[in-house]
């Protein structure tokens, strides 16, 4: 039997996120969010700090 060394495809950029991959770890980071919060679209400098 004669064997033919075909290198593999050269994979894509590993190291570059799917849009599925970005999909994902969107819903990932934003699983808890409550979308009826108060104050849910100011950031941490616009909400004053309580003394």
């Amino acid at each position: 039997m004669e064997q033919h060394n075909i290198p593999a495809p050269t994979p894509e950029d590993a190291t570059k996120a799917t849009e599925e991959q970005r999909e994902l770890q969107q819903k990932l980071e934003h699983q808890d969010d409550d979308p009826d919060a108060p104050a849910r679209t100011q950031s941490r400098h616009q909400i004053p700090d309580e003394s």
